[in-house]
């Protein structure tokens, strides 16, 4: 006797292979999915993987630029500052030959000025023993001798630029260029005028080498 339990309805059976086809089709779907799900997040890793080498590749490419323009910058600072020693050494040098010239020129000078007054001297000197050479001969001669010893004395000095001081009698006494001697009362010159020259002074250039030496007046007026 067949079991009514265990007994299937054809039906029933086409229902239950429908629902497995149904079954393995959403699994087939669902691992569909999941495949192109890794896939897609595969290839989104491995489009980051190479917008990370590009960009290390783009940083390399950046730090080498950078490396290259210090060291082409540190290069070029050597180079002036080489360029500036070199400058240095070289003003340094003309200065000193500069230098040297000036203080040979100077010496220079200097030694043609001492021969100049040395040939003046050396006339004066020669006038000198002429004068004493014709000495015993006549006075005349001797006299003659030293008069034309002063006149070379005198055009020497002058030519060096001295001039003399000579103060006028009766005019203001200049303390800058004279020195008082001494005083008089007397009312012949005006008061603290020159009233007599002791001694002349000399200017040389321009400047008060020596002061000429005067008496000084002073009024009966201005003492009371």
């Amino acid at each position: 006797m067949i079991d009514e339990k265990n007994k299937k309805n054809p039906e029933s059976i086409d229902n239950e292979e429908g629902v497995k086809e149904e079954r393995n089709a959403a699994r087939l779907d669902e691992s569909d999915k999941l495949e192109n799900t890794a896939g897609a997040a595969t290839g989104e890793k491995v489009r980051e993987g190479s917008e990370v080498r590009e960009k290390v590749m783009n940083d390399s490419e950046v730090h080498d630029k950078s490396e290259t323009s210090e060291i082409d910058e540190l290069k070029a600072l050597r180079d002036e500052i080489k360029n500036l020693k070199d400058e240095n050494a070289r003003l340094r040098a003309e200065f000193i030959n500069y230098r040297n010239a000036l203080v040979r020129e100077s010496e220079e000078s200097i030694r043609r000025y001492r021969e100049k007054i040395i040939i003046r001297l050396i006339e004066i000197y020669d006038n000198l023993s002429r004068a004493l050479e014709n000495s015993d001969n006549s006075k005349k001669s001797l006299i003659s001798g030293i008069k034309l010893i002063h006149k070379s004395v005198e055009r020497l000095m002058f030519d060096e630029g001295l001039s003399m001081i000579m103060p006028e009698v009766g005019k203001p006494f200049d303390p800058f260029s004279h020195e008082v001697e001494g005083t008089i009362s007397s009312n012949d010159v005006p008061d603290m005028a020159v009233y007599d020259v002791i001694e002349r002074g000399y200017n040389l250039n321009g400047k008060v080498l020596k002061p000429a030496r005067v008496v000084v007046a002073v009024n009966d007026s201005s003492e009371s």
